[in-house]
């Protein structure tokens, strides 16, 4: 080899060298401590104009947010279209772009639609995550299975919950059904950047000891969604401060509440059973804070009312950051460290919300989703 061409070959080794770690792509600097932020929008219990959706995908990425989680499965509803549960357009209606199942009259939409959101989120730079809510909050799935005839599998995989309605069971045939379920929710947001799936996990039990069959359960359906290129994200009410060595440490943890507003005795038992942010955090975890104090927006009319929507949002920039985990209490952590993101949801649980059009939703709302994308991505 001629004495110029190992010249040039050292020059642009020492190069590639220097600059590559200077050289961050769109994906790498998405998971950077404190930079995957968004919106998480309740669409099971409240249903959206697609067009809606869109606006608010706009919104979070007009404020350099990085994703929109749709909250696809409640109690209430289970709202996509979906072979699995027999949710099909064949046994559903179509009234002014809005699908609905003849026999439950559940809301819900087609693929077609979910395909057109993902287009559009791509467009703007967004990551759009279902959301698939086991083993609880399955009410609504429920009844579009018995909708279907399929009440043999109803019996088979689910029972019912004295304090959280139906619920799988957390059995090997649960698992195989639900990343059936999940594997065809999965195919319609695939090829976008950044990847996720939630797969829920909250307010599901009373248990304060190690739940070894949801440990077995959670990463069954971890495992699955990860081996089709997917980040599994999940609730933190089932991880256990003495079981944290068990859980698949891939699955990256959405923590609302230290115990999912539990008051008195088993509010105090739970605070010294469960895994609080920093543990998890300690324990290797990446987690994005959900705190339901400051950042969840609970519709009704009330809340939309300016006066108050002012007050959450002031309240929100004086008081927190991604470090404070455990609703309005102080944080023990001092840095960014494994916290992934943040997000702000809009959240229709409380029943009165039905005479509210999506345009005042949108409208009351983007105060607090500028004000709280501003806030998730400044240094701590």
């Amino acid at each position: 080899m001629k004495m110029w061409r190992i010249t040039l070959l050292i020059l642009v080794t020492v190069a590639s060298i220097c600059l590559g770690p200077q050289t961050i792509s769109a994906s790498a600097a998405a998971q950077q401590n404190g930079q995957f932020n968004g919106l998480t929008l309740d669409v099971a219990r409240r249903y959206y104009q697609p067009a809606s959706i869109e606006k608010f995908i706009t919104e979070v990425a007009a404020n350099h947010g990085q994703f929109l989680q749709l909250h696809l499965s409640d109690s209430q509803s289970f709202a996509i279209e979906n072979n699995t549960v027999g949710q099909t357009l064949a046994n559903a209606t179509q009234t002014n772009g809005e699908w609905r199942n003849n026999t439950t009259h559940q809301a819900f939409y087609s693929k077609d639609q979910i395909a057109s959101l993902v287009t559009f989120a791509k467009q703007k730079h967004v990551t759009l995550i279902p959301e698939i809510d086991t083993p609880a909050h399955i009410n609504g799935l429920v009844k579009t299975m018995r909708a279907a005839h399929q009440t043999q599998l109803i019996t088979q995989l689910t029972y019912n919950n004295k304090g959280y309605g139906r619920e799988f069971r957390l059995t090997t045939a649960s698992i195989k059904f639900v990343e059936q379920l999940d594997n065809e929710v999965a195919q319609s947001f695939t090829g976008q950047q950044q990847m996720r799936f939630h797969l829920g996990g909250d307010e599901f039990t009373d248990r304060t000891t190690v739940n070894k069959p949801y440990i077995t359960y959670l990463n069954a359906l971890a495992k699955n969604i990860q081996s089709q290129g997917f980040i599994a994200e999940a609730w933190n009410d089932g991880f256990m401060s003495r079981a944290l060595n068990q859980y698949n440490k891939h699955i990256q943890v959405t923590y609302w509440n230290w115990t999912a507003d539990e008051k008195g005795a088993p509010g105090k038992q739970r605070q010294k059973t469960w895994a609080t942010m920093p543990e998890l955090i300690r324990h290797g975890y990446r987690v994005l804070n959900y705190n339901d104090y400051y950042l969840y927006f609970n519709l009704s009319k009330k809340n939309i009312k300016q006066n108050n929507v002012s007050y959450m949002t002031s309240d929100m920039r004086k008081n927190w950051d991604p470090t404070i985990w455990d609703n309005d209490n102080d944080s023990s952590l001092n840095s960014l460290h494994n916290i992934v993101g943040s997000s702000i949801s809009i959240w229709a649980d409380k029943g009165t919300h039905g005479t509210l059009n999506d345009e005042q939703i949108f409208k009351a709302s983007k105060t607090f989703i500028k004000q709280f994308l501003t806030l998730a991505r400044q240094p701590i």
